[in-house]
């Protein structure tokens, strides 16, 4: 498919490819594989896409380059281009997964992926190709650090960037930089780090629950997510209070149905 959205250089192909590196498809990934990975895997990638999400932002607005002229865009897009957002949290995300995995399969996946998405974004005009290398770059480092830590060996690999998505956020939301976005990202990192215990727990359980039990686990989140966002907006800092929450429930979800399923 990449190969030939390159030969036709085709609008609707390009825009495809776009679409798989949104940052809502990613925070939905994300959800899905927080419960879906044994091992515990499912937290570092969550937290390398909520770091990677949280810098990007912080990483455009603060540096503030510009796109290529307007006249010239395939898309619809908005905000500053350095560094690409969509090249950086899909360089995040494929990178955490990839590194826990360790499967040449999955390895050269991942670098299609990200290279459909980073081209993707060049042959639709709303970035230069130094706004996705830039991103790659970043992303890159975003993943490892969600899966390696930052060094501070008495505190978990995967909370470490989470804290950093917090500080990232709290600094977006200061300064205005989107508003959404940045709350979404900011109630979900910070109740994971609240609940880091229950996550805990909840990563031994979920390695003893059936593959459509944790499936229909993530879905299901992954389906509040989505209402949160859509409908939470409405209300002042809603965003943040539903992701709050949203967190919490990601949490203790597997714990609370192992236990009811000892119930019944």
């Amino acid at each position: 498919m990449l190969a030939v959205a390159v030969a036709l250089n085709n609008k609707e192909l390009w825009i495809a490819w776009s679409l798989l590196g949104d940052e809502k498809f990613y925070l939905i990934a994300g959800i899905i594989l927080f419960f879906t990975m044994r091992k515990g895997m499912g937290i570092s990638v969550a937290a390398a896409v909520l770091f990677s999400g949280s810098l990007n932002i912080a990483l455009k607005y603060s540096l503030n380059l510009p796109r290529p002229p307007q006249e010239y865009w395939r898309a619809e897009a908005s905000g500053p281009g350095f560094p690409s957002g969509h090249s950086q949290v899909s360089t995040s995300f494929w990178t955490s997964i990839t590194l826990q995995v360790r499967s040449k399969g999955l390895a050269v996946f991942s670098a299609i992926a990200v290279a459909g998405v980073s081209l993707s974004r060049v042959f639709l005009m709303v970035h230069y190709p130094l706004d996705v290398v830039g991103g790659v770059f970043v992303g890159l480092l975003c993943g490892l650090f969600s899966v390696k830590g930052l060094g501070v060996k008495t505190v978990k690999p995967w909370l470490q960037p989470l804290a950093l998505a917090v500080l990232a956020s709290s600094i977006n939301l200061v300064n205005g930089w989107e508003v959404l976005a940045s709350q979404a990202l900011l109630g979900l990192a910070l109740s994971l780090i609240i609940g880091n215990r229950a996550v805990d727990r909840s990563m031994r359980m979920l390695d003893s629950l059936s593959l459509p039990e944790r499936i229909a686990m993530g879905l299901g989140v992954s389906l509040i997510a989505f209402l949160t966002y859509s409908f939470s907006a409405l209300i002042p800092y809603g965003v943040l209070a539903g992701f709050f929450l949203l967190g919490l429930l990601m949490a203790y979800t597997p714990t609370l149905y192992a236990g009811f399923k000892k119930i019944l």
